[in-house]
């Protein structure tokens, strides 16, 4: 037989682990060995409410109400329920001005909302792309030159111009002597009418440049003769000098921003076809050129050359 002092250990190895056992441990234990889930604490938002005014000064906050008979059953976002009570001790009409109010800050609050959105889109965009050249209407990314017409931004395009030799000069160079009668040249653009048309008026032009620089630009009026575009006639004398003629028209410009100019038009464009050209060294104009043309009342658009 087990001595009394050899039972011991064995008797405390057993009671702890009844001790130690679901079936009696602490809380969150239940009969059968099976433990209960965790009480997990879910934060409810607070839903958006009204206030139900009574007679007697105070108020509700409800999420709801309806009225059924003599009454009112409410949705209380203060204690979660449905609730009734009569509807002869509600201020209707101190809760319909409530209700007003409400709605009023409500679109109060949107508008807020949005003009805060609308001013930080605003912030986002670049600076010189942010230029707005009059109210409500911006200057368009990138380099090159604008029209502005009937609060439109139009982009316009460069076109290659030729140079031709002037058959009547070459002519004259043949029977009379290279030496005595003086060459030409004529610079024109293929097409008797541009691709981009604005209406008749005073349109305005934006140029960008690609480093910030002020450009030497001037516009000119082309003279249209077999399906071309003349825009210049240069002549070149046997010392070697050359002179330049072409209908300039007269604009006024100055700096708008860092690297952005605005040309303005003393009088209204007449109907016909222009170029914007850059003069280059000795005031001949380049060869590539923005060129568009001025038709009737209307807003710039662009038509498909005819082959």
């Amino acid at each position: 037989m087990p001595s009394r002092h050899s039972l011991q250990p064995a008797f405390a190895l057993l009671l702890f682990a009844a001790l130690a056992s679901p079936a009696v441990m602490g809380n969150g234990s239940r009969q059968g060995g099976q433990q209960e889930p965790p009480q997990v604490s879910v934060p409810v938002p607070l839903a958006q409410g009204t206030k139900l005014y009574l007679k007697d000064g105070s108020f509700h906050v409800v999420r709801s109400y309806e009225k059924k008979g003599d009454r009112v059953r409410y949705w209380s976002i203060e204690r979660s329920a449905w609730e009734e009570i009569p509807t002869d001790v509600v201020d209707w009409e101190a809760t319909r001005k409530g209700e007003v109010a409400d709605a009023d800050r409500r679109k109060q609050i949107d508008q807020n909302i949005k003009d805060i959105e609308a001013n930080k889109r605003a912030e986002s965009l670049e600076v010189d792309a942010s230029l707005e050249i009059s109210p409500g209407v911006f200057l368009p990314e990138g380099i090159g030159l604008f029209v502005v017409q009937n609060g439109a931004v139009t982009s316009l395009a460069q076109s290659e111009a030729q140079s031709k030799i002037s058959k009547g000069r070459l002519l004259a160079q043949v029977m009379v002597g290279s030496q005595v009668v003086p060459s030409g040249h004529k610079i024109v653009l293929p097409g008797a009418h541009a691709a981009l048309r604005l209406s008749s008026g005073q349109p305005e032009f934006f140029m960008r440049t690609v480093d910030g620089r002020e450009p030497k630009i001037e516009l000119v009026q082309a003279h249209v003769k077999s399906k071309e575009r003349h825009i210049e006639t240069l002549t070149t004398y046997m010392t070697g000098d050359t002179t330049a003629k072409r209908n300039a028209i007269s604009i006024e410009g100055w700096q708008e921003a860092r690297g952005v100019y605005r040309y303005t038009l003393g009088t209204a464009l007449p109907p016909g076809e222009y170029a914007f050209a850059e003069l280059t060294k000795g005031e001949v104009i380049s060869l590539y050129v923005w060129d568009f043309g001025v038709d009737g009342a209307g807003t710039a658009t662009k038509v498909k050359q005819k082959k």
